[in-house]
């Protein structure tokens, strides 16, 4: 469902707004993944307040499927801005990628002559193979779509009173989220790329292990102190050496 809009302005506008909620879920997923991952060497430190770590996965992981719900929604009622609906946006609005567009937008860039040489025009057989990708028809979208509809979005009576058997019968993999996310992005980023010659990606932080360092430090400190108070204490009950 196309979404409407006035000029190339309101549609960079949506697209950025769309490559952000992929973006967000990429590092949303790859912080989740990266803390599991770093368990098996911070066993210790993440055990100090398991509540606080299994919390802060859980929420990870939603805000990975919320995004992820978003950006692949197929509601068919007020066009939402999603992937499909930007695609549909795309093939109505083929004239922002003609050269005179492209120019006017680039003007400012050193290289808008050689840029503007390049094919701009999205591909129509590559748009409908796109749209197919984010589409119902598409095993892994359908999926996300049963959770969306039963788990995240609504609750319904079956995930309810037997989450086991709904769990398992709707299970996504980690494999399959990333596959989603790949796609979005991949598709975002070919359309960025066509509009204004511009590719979005993020550099992961792994920030996180500070934290898990500084609890490792304070616990190898709390320790050393412990040793020197019990070894003190030891000092204190020994007899003198000059008692016999």
């Amino acid at each position: 469902m196309e979404i409407s809009v006035r000029d190339p302005t309101e549609f960079r506008k949506l697209l950025s707004a769309l490559i952000d909620e992929l973006l967000d879920a990429r590092e949303h997923f790859k912080l989740h993944r990266s803390l599991d991952e770093a368990i098996a060497g911070y066993g210790t430190e993440f055990n100090q307040s398991p509540s606080f770590w299994s919390l802060t996965m859980s929420a990870h992981m939603d805000a990975v499927l919320v995004r992820l719900c978003k950006a692949y929604d197929l509601y068919e009622g007020k066009p939402s801005l999603n992937l499909r609906n930007f695609l549909d946006t795309i093939k109505a609005n083929l004239r922002f990628f003609d050269e005179p567009n492209f120019r006017d937008r680039m003007k400012a860039n050193a290289f808008v002559d050689s840029l503007a040489a390049m094919p701009r025009i999205p591909n129509a057989a590559q748009l409908e193979l796109d749209r197919r990708s984010v589409s119902i028809n598409d095993p892994l979208v359908k999926k996300l779509t049963v959770v969306r509809h039963n788990f995240l979005a609504h609750r319904s009576r079956a995930s309810a009173l037997t989450p086991e058997v709904f769990g398992q019968q709707n299970l996504i993999l980690f494999s399959e989220i990333k596959a989603l996310i790949d796609n979005g992005l991949e598709i975002m980023n070919r359309y960025s790329g066509l509009f204004d010659a511009s590719v979005h990606t993020s550099l992961f932080s792994d920030d996180y292990k500070r934290l898990l360092q500084a609890v490792r430090e304070h616990l190898r400190t709390r320790e050393e102190f412990m040793a020197k108070q019990l070894d003190a204490v030891r000092k204190t009950a020994e007899p003198p050496e000059d008692l016999p």
